[in-house]
This record gives C-alpha cells, structure tokens and sequence, in this order.
C-alpha cells in the first residue's frame, strides 16, 4: 500500500506508522489510572493515522487497485475473525457453557446490523477489528467514488472533500469530549466507526496527498504543533476523562502528517529502520492478533500472574505480537511465491 522503496518511499510516514501501532497497543493493555492516563492520551494519535496514510497512499490509485486493497483487507478482518472464534469457544467451554448455543447466539439480526452500522466483530477480545472492517468499508466507498467520477469524466473535488470530512470530526468531537464535558454520554461504537472516525481521516489523507507541494513548501513549524497537541491533549484528557478523539489528537496529526511530507526520510539507526519495517509490513497484522495474546495472558490461569504487572504485561504483548506478525508475513510470503 503505497510507493515502492525505488520511487522514493516516504521512510518518515512508515516509521510515524510503526511508533503508532505500539501505541494502539498500550492503548488496550494499559487501563487508565495515574501516569497512564496521560501516555494513553498521547496515543491516540494511532488509529486515525492509520486511516490517513491509507487515504494518502490512495490518491489516484485506479479503480481496480482501491477494489484489491478492500479484498485484501476483507480478507484479513474474515481470517483474523477465525482464531477469535476459537479462543470463543474455548471460554463458553471453560464456563461450563453449551458451545453450540454461544455460537448460535452469534447469528442474529442485530449481530449483523452492528457489523454493518458500527463494524462491530461479536467476538470476545475482538471488538478492536472494527478497524479492519471500518478500512475495507472505506476502501469500498473510495473505489466507488474513483468509479463514479472517472466514468462521468469529472475531476474529484477534493477540497470539498476535505471540507466534509472536518464537518464529520466536528461531530465526532461534539457526541465524544464535548458530551463528556456536559455530562453526557454517547455511544462510542458511533464514534468509533467508518462513517465518524475511517472516512474523514481517509479523505483528509488523500487530500493532503492532493495538496502536498504545496503543504511541503509551508514553512509551519510541525514540530511545535505536535507539542502542542500533545499538551491540549493532556489537558482534555484531565477534563474530559478518557476519549476516542481529542482536538489535540488533530493538532498532532496535522503536525505529524507536516513533518513526513516536508522531511521524507526517516533518521538513521536500527530502531529507526526496525520501526519503518514495522510501519511498511505489519502494523495490520499486530493490529489483529495483540488482543489475542493478551487473551492468552489473562485467560490462561499460570500466566494471568502478569496482569499485576501491566508495563511487564505490555511489553509481553508487543513482542509476541511482533513476532506472530513476522511470522504472517513470512508465511504470506512463501504462499505468494509458491502461487507465482
């Protein structure tokens, strides 16, 4: 998904990817509390950047590559689904549950509204794929968007695009922090869905690759944006309590998103180079299995002895959860070498 490493690659957009994706994962290890709350405010910044460089990477992709990307991302969600599925039902046994019946209560009508509505997975541990399913709907929605103007013979109106999608983060901001503010609650599966939190950063993505000459020659100090995100983000985080999205968490992204078109490369060192390939090949796929290795830890009664350690815990997760991604890649790639 994106430029070959011959066409010049943008090192600094994969390695902002492979620092977010550890970020998602401290965001579903750690539980808030103390000094915790504030890192996982700061975090926040992982999911939507995801979205964003996906809609980055996408301008001007033909028709046929968006349709192949939304495949390949269906495809891993209907795969990733599987050992959830498993690890399901292997918990209603260990409740001394029929199996038969937990499965059955998976097929119902209001099972598969959720899908569609909130790309909600009805899996134990799973609730996280709602990004993979919330990417391919997206995928989807740009592929036919590309379609519909590339057969009418009409230019694409980004800008106007854009527009919309800040109409959206209003909403999001509104129904989440600003509801919280006032007391109030919202239903986060609304927020945390294509249509509030995939599509805008997608479309913002996209457009930013539409714009980037002339985003790169701004002389906007990126970098003093970020800082100041992260701190706004602190603040609303002391006042609104825990959130799916914070204006900071904007700010930050915008500084971010600055900062990889103005400097492409990435800086030199082995972390730097280990977090690039970490950003470029398995961020979907840590993505899908890290909430199934903590399952594991806090299912398996000799090893739930770590949840009293949750930093030790986190960087459990982070490592299997690499190494179990390293070995996806692995095996995808035998797979496509023996299919060539």
């Amino acid at each position: 998904m994106g430029q070959t490493r011959s066409s010049g690659r943008n090192q600094r957009m994969d390695l902002y990817r492979g620092a977010a994706i550890y970020g998602v994962v401290l965001l579903h290890v750690i539980s808030p509390g103390g000094l915790a709350s504030g890192i996982r405010a700061l975090a926040r910044f992982g999911v939507p950047f995801f979205f964003l460089t996906a809609g980055y990477f996408s301008l001007n992709a033909a028709p046929k590559t968006l349709g192949r990307r939304a495949v390949r991302t269906g495809r891993l969600l209907l795969l990733s689904c599987l050992p959830y599925l498993l690890l399901g039902m292997w918990l209603a046994a260990k409740r001394e549950e029929s199996v038969l019946k937990w499965l059955s209560s998976l097929f119902r009508s209001s099972t598969l509204l959720e899908l569609l509505a909130f790309q909600t997975v009805p899996l134990p541990y799973a609730w996280q794929l709602w990004f993979l399913g919330a990417l391919f709907a997206v995928y989807l929605w740009w592929w036919a968007v590309t379609r519909g103007f590339l057969l009418a013979g009409r230019n694409i109106p980004y800008d106007g695009f854009a527009v919309g999608a800040l109409v959206l983060l209003a909403v999001h901001l509104i129904l989440g922090e600003g509801f919280a503010l006032l007391k109030l609650e919202a239903d986060t599966r609304i927020l945390r869905s294509a249509l509030l939190d995939g599509l805008p950063f997608f479309i913002l993505g996209v457009w930013c690759a539409f714009r980037r000459e002339a985003l790169r020659r701004r002389k906007t100090p990126w970098h003093l944006l970020i800082l100041g995100g992260g701190l706004l983000s602190l603040a609303e985080s002391a006042l609104a309590g825990q959130q799916e999205l914070y204006l900071g968490t904007l700010a930050v992204l915008a500084g971010m998103t600055g900062r990889c078109l103005r400097y492409r490369r990435a800086p030199a060192g082995r972390l730097s180079a280990a977090l690039q390939y970490c950003g470029r090949e398995l961020t979907l796929y840590i993505f899908a299995v890290h909430m199934l290795v903590l399952a594991l830890f806090r299912e398996i009664s000799w090893l739930s002895w770590l949840g009293e350690l949750p930093w030790l815990l986190l960087l459990a997760v982070a490592a299997l959860s690499t190494l179990a991604a390293l070995g996806l890649v692995r095996l995808k790639n035998f797979s496509s070498g023996r299919d060539a």
